[in-house]
């Protein structure tokens, strides 16, 4: 053998060694959207910020993944984008059998029910669904309701409800008396109301008293054409442990029911 090609073998073999964790590591791309109290985008900065962008770190930690996060990006076109496969991972999503068919729903907190939002003037005493049949409502486009109140406003009739793009633009049409109510996930409502004062003023809250309204359970959605198979039990694991260690009551504190 020619003189020089043993220690070149050897570097060739040391060099391997060392690339190869780095190389086997998966990079999943995380689609999101602007979320108030959960992630958001300020400006223009492409970096979010928030409880999940502090969970999903963690998850990368613990899994052993990078992660790479996108800019903000509707939460319809994330969803096709999952299906298609050309982003790998989104938070937050509620349970539907479309997605279920879509992606894989992996569970890791549940969230608080809606709740009504009503004008501070009106005393009108609200505290079961059936009394909203007369009222005229609004809610949030692409913003699931609590499976209960959705079943249940499905048979108010259309030209009593409105659908707008935003929490806080709910919560103004009901300040402005555009509409009677909003109906919307308290976690969100909270965020906009430390942020202003005088818009939490002009409204308030009403819980619906009903043993079917209970915390709806919340899931990281994968693509199911995630490269790595061993990556989705990886991820489980990890998220059981976070919620083990508490972790998870830690980064998110009141925004999540358990």
């Amino acid at each position: 053998m020619k003189k020089g090609i043993w220690p070149a073998i050897a570097v060739a073999l040391l060099t391997s060694l060392f690339a190869a964790p780095l190389m086997a590591q998966p990079v999943l791309r995380w689609c999101l959207d602007h979320f108030p109290g959960f992630h958001e985008f300020h400006g223009n900065n492409r970096q979010p910020v928030g409880p999940s962008v502090d969970m999903m770190q963690e998850l990368a930690r613990r899994a052993d993944f990078r992660l790479h996060i996108l800019g903000k990006t509707p939460s319809s076109r994330c969803l096709k984008q999952l299906a298609d496969g050309e982003m790998d991972v989104m938070t937050n999503l509620l349970y539907s059998a479309r997605q279920a068919q879509q992606l894989t729903l992996i569970r890791f907190a549940s969230r608080h029910p809606d709740r009504l939002y009503l004008a501070a003037h009106d005393v009108r005493p609200i505290s079961q669904l059936t009394q909203l049949s007369h009222l005229s409502l609004v809610t949030v486009r692409n913003l699931g309701l609590h499976p209960a109140i959705q079943q249940f406003i499905s048979t108010v009739p259309d030209q009593q409800k409105q659908q707008v793009s935003s929490t806080l633009t709910a919560l103004q049409m009901v300040a402005r008396r555009r509409a009677d109510g909003a109906l919307l996930p308290p976690t969100q409502v909270q965020q906009l109301f430390r942020q202003q004062p005088e818009l939490a003023s002009q409204l308030r809250e009403v819980k619906f008293h009903s043993d079917n309204i209970v915390p709806q359970d919340v899931y990281i959605g994968l693509s199911r054409q995630l490269q790595d198979p061993a990556l989705e039990q990886r991820i489980r694991t990890a998220l059981l442990d976070m919620k083990k260690d508490g972790t998870m009551q830690r980064i998110f504190a009141d925004k999540i029911a358990d």
